[in-house]
């Protein structure tokens, strides 16, 4: 087989967790009885959907008791503005009605935010999760209602070592793989690097990004992350055509009419093949099959499918 130009990367592989985008545990902001439960565990849920309803009957009473006393106070500082613009008020009667109109209009704002936390919206778009809270249930600010996680894009974090420090950057190419889906490649990028090393490990922590538009990855999860340092066109050979003497690793070559035994220095493999880093150049053809029967400078003979020794054919 003739050596073909394969290509090869300089790899660092490491064991990282996946987690989602964004991930929060959704609580109350509000103590109070539950109403109203309003999503199913596992459904997609858009940003500001309503998920829970809590007691609001006090809120409501005082809503509608400050929008009557903002309506008076508005009133009042609207007598007092055309008096004053008659002649007939002072300044300190406006002022007085001005204040009291902006502090019962604190108040309407005050109560209508009362209002509004009784009712949990969805802070971003996301898939929800299991929840135990029924209705009928107390609930307080520190009861965790569901997850909500935003799983379009899966960050993965993971360590190096602190020698690769040098050849790291934002965007450098990261091949991941889970065991849920064997066979599978997701393929993301680099998107932060942690200032510091850690010095127990002597390591720095690495944060990947995956699209996951088809949401099969989730948080959590283990991954298998090989991180590309750079990559390069070199020559190839398969790897049954390498045999190792001592720390020397040789192939044969056919050149003019022999099997010529070669030295050469192999680099990455990959899908079955080597990389040729010298000893060989793109275009050499090398024995792949029968090594045991060829040695060192033998006359070999071309064929339609291959080579074989020349003595077979007397």
């Amino acid at each position: 087989m003739p050596v073909a130009s394969g290509t090869f990367s300089t790899r660092i592989t490491a064991i990282g967790t996946a987690r989602a985008h964004r991930a929060i545990d959704l609580t109350p902001d509000a103590t109070g009885r539950v109403t109203a439960v309003l999503f199913a565990a596992g459904e997609t849920i858009s940003p500001g959907q309503p998920i829970l309803r809590l007691d609001d009957e006090v809120e409501q009473a005082t809503l509608k008791a400050a929008e009557a006393t903002l309506a008076e106070a508005r009133a009042a500082l609207e007598r007092q503005e055309a008096l004053l613009a008659r002649g007939s008020g002072t300044d300190a009667l406006a002022q007085t009605a001005q204040a009291a109109f902006l502090r019962a209009e604190a108040e309407r704002d005050l109560a209508a935010a009362a209002l509004a936390d009784r009712t949990l919206h969805a802070p971003f778009a996301g898939m929800i999760g299991l929840s135990d809270v029924l209705a009928g249930q107390l609930v307080t600010t520190s009861t965790v209602i569901a997850a909500l996680d935003d799983t379009s894009v899966i960050e993965v974090d993971f360590r190096v070592p602190e020698r690769y420090r040098a050849a790291l950057r934002p965007g450098l190419r990261a091949e991941l793989r889970s065991a849920t889906y064997p066979g599978r490649l997701f393929e993301g990028a680099i998107v932060g690097i942690d200032a510091r090393v850690e010095s127990a490990t002597r390591s720095v922590l690495i944060r990947a990004e995956i699209a996951n538009g088809d949401a099969a990855l989730s948080g959590g999860m283990y991954m298998d992350v090989a991180l590309i340092l750079d990559e390069r066109e070199a020559p190839a050979v398969p790897e049954q055509a390498l045999s190792v003497d001592g720390n020397r690793t040789l192939v044969h070559v056919a050149r003019g009419g022999r099997a010529v035994l070669t030295e050469v220095k192999i680099g990455q493999t990959r899908d079955g093949m080597a990389e040729v880093l010298s000893g060989l150049a793109t275009g050499d053809e090398v024995i792949v099959s029968n090594l045991h029967r060829i040695s060192d400078g033998e006359d070999i003979a071309a064929l339609a499918g291959g080579l074989r020794l020349a003595e077979a054919e007397q």
